[in-house]
């Protein structure tokens, strides 16, 4: 039985990895820190570095601390956390993930421009609460891009000049199934931009807004900007292929992880053996027994942007020395 090893589109992103880096260090210098919500959407991560010193705090605790330093993770946070931590002198080391940083100051620019924003995305999400915070908490957030949920449009004013954005771990295809939605919804109700009979929107780049904000152009009423993050949803065929190429898939991720459960549903419906676990505790001997009930010949490990590498080589060393014969190095 072969052991293979996905270290291309698994594992954690660049945002992640700043922040754990970032933790790993302040643990190291100083024994102890404080971190606003979990640190990764990956328990076992969040165990490690507990045992490290970390201590995970929620908005109340956060709220009631004094005089201590606290971990903005990559996820970022409402301008309302920077304005509590000045109250209660906390000192904030602030590992927001860059690209994250760069979608709140466009949305904090569009909404003072005076646009609706809409946030593709999951309303209770960290990160979508940052964004929204930018906007002063009146972004309207929609997750299902088809508008089948009536309580996530009734907040729309399809009136108002309007601009569409995205959290940064969204699926591409539901970003544009969005946009064609909205550009449907706002024709229907007579609102286009100028000159475009089938109402579609423009798409805006970072000099559009620049130039809009210091009055040089103006910008169309209704405007798209995609702002999901390349690195994380190239992921999503790169690991459709590899679920394709194993006989059987063990996705380690942790089950509060949105993208963990994502990528787990592309690799469950390009290959049905596939298994989701957040441990080795969870792995079952049958999964590696195939249909003719000879053991299978290859087992891909693979996992979300929030699971760890070394999680990852974990099972893998684990499946090999529990199932196989122990002689299959993970592929590097």
């Amino acid at each position: 039985m072969k052991i293979n090893l996905d270290r291309t589109s698994s594992g954690f992103c660049i945002g992640v990895q700043g922040t754990i880096h970032v933790a790993e260090e302040k643990l190291a210098e100083s024994g102890a820190l404080y971190c606003l919500g979990d640190v990764v959407h990956n328990e076992v991560e969040v165990k490690r570095l507990e045992a490290l010193g970390m201590e995970t705090i929620d908005i109340p605790a956060f709220e009631e601390l004094r005089d201590a330093e606290v971990l903005i993770r990559a996820h970022g946070e409402p301008p309302s956390t920077y304005q509590t931590a000045r109250q209660n002198n906390l000192a904030i080391t602030d590992t927001t993930c860059p690209v994250v940083a760069k979608l709140q100051k466009t949305a904090k620019m569009l909404h003072q421009l005076g646009y609706q924003v809409v946030i593709y995305g999951k309303k209770v999400h960290p990160e979508v609460i940052g964004i929204n915070g930018q906007c002063n908490d009146e972004g309207v957030v929609i997750k299902h891009p088809d508008l089948s949920y009536p309580e996530e449009t009734e907040p729309l004013d399809l009136s108002r000049k309007t601009a569409l954005i995205s959290q940064t771990t969204m699926d591409v295809p539901g970003f544009y199934e969005l946009k064609k939605n909205l550009e449907k919804l706002f024709a229907e109700h007579g609102h286009r931009n100028p000159g475009t009979e089938s109402g579609e929107w423009m798409a805006v780049r970072d000099i559009d807004i620049t130039a809009e904000k210091t009055g040089a152009r103006a910008m169309p009423e209704l405007v798209y900007k995609d702002t999901i993050c390349r690195q994380v949803s190239s992921r999503n065929g790169k690991l459709r292929d590899f679920a394709l190429s194993n006989d059987c898939i063990v996705f380690a991720a942790g089950r509060k992880s949105s993208n963990g459960q994502v990528l787990y549903s592309i690799c469950r419906d390009a290959n049905p053996h596939s298994y989701f676990i957040e441990d080795v505790e969870e792995i079952l001997p049958e999964w590696f027994v195939g249909d003719d009930g000879k053991p299978v010949q290859s087992v891909g490990i693979c996992g979300a942007t929030s699971t760890p590498m070394w999680l990852l080589e974990k099972v893998a060393n684990y499946i090999d020395k529990t199932f196989g014969d122990g002689s299959s190095a993970p592929d590097a």
